[in-house]
């Protein structure tokens, strides 16, 4: 049995899904755009991050905080309360989202019977039921303080991002032994990702940008282009 790793957001689907869980939560009117208009994740990763992908200390401080300031809105929420808004918010801005190919190569996998595994640095309570209705095994993604059955507003534990989504990924895999995979493929979109992808023994950029995609041709890496709506894509070409 092998064991399949996507990355969530610009992979399996094509946005972010904090991003949309934080416009569904304005949506739906349990938080204002005045609020949240200044935790918006693209805006951290243009003005925050550094060009080269490498993670720093101070950066992963700021995103950890980031993160915290942006479950503010779930803050006291029961988690069945949560879970129900995530089941609206997945049926209506996720699912339509999934690249095509996507959906083919999850189908691919199950069919092989591989066990399939989807991370991501947005919350669990998004991570996990979007794994779910997309017929993967697991999830993994930020861990949220959870108390007496309700968000406490709080990330605890390592990011699953960059470097730590490998750790996060390595205790995962001792937690499940003495289950072991001949082999773990890996796909992702980010140069955040390196990590993760230099950890699979089969590693497929998606939709990669150019330092990426040298990196990739470099490795030896598979590269793939998936778009939303493939049959216009045949068209136009």
């Amino acid at each position: 049995m092998d064991l399949a790793i996507f990355e969530l957001d610009h992979t399996l689907i094509c946005d972010d899904s904090h991003n949309l869980w934080l416009h569904w939560l304005i949506s739906q009117g349990y938080a204002s755009r005045e609020e949240l208009s200044h935790y918006r994740l693209h805006a951290v990763h243009q003005h925050n991050a550094p060009a080269s992908g490498v993670f720093c200390p101070h950066y992963a401080a700021r995103y950890s905080q980031y993160l915290s300031q942006t479950l503010l809105p779930m803050s006291g929420m029961s988690c069945a309360t949560v879970a129900n808004w995530v089941q609206r918010f997945i049926h209506r801005d996720i699912l339509p989202r999934v690249y095509p190919q996507a959906r083919e190569k999850l189908e691919w996998h199950r069919a092989r019977g591989d066990e399939i595994l989807i991370m991501s640095d947005s919350g669990e309570h998004l991570v996990i039921p979007v794994a779910r209705r997309l017929g993967a095994d697991a999830g993994l993604g930020l861990q949220t303080g959870i108390l007496n059955q309700r968000f406490s507003g709080t990330v605890e534990g390592e990011l699953t991002f960059h470097q730590g989504r490998v750790d996060r990924l390595k205790v995962w895999l001792d937690a499940r032994r003495p289950q072991t995979y001949q082999q773990i493929f890996a796909y992702s979109h980010t140069l955040y990702d390196h990590p993760l992808l230099e950890f699979a023994d089969v590693a497929t950029v998606i939709n990669a940008s150019e330092p990426l995609q040298k990196i990739a041709a470099a490795q030896g890496w598979n590269s793939q282009h998936w778009s939303r709506y493939p049959r216009l894509q045949k068209t136009a070409c």
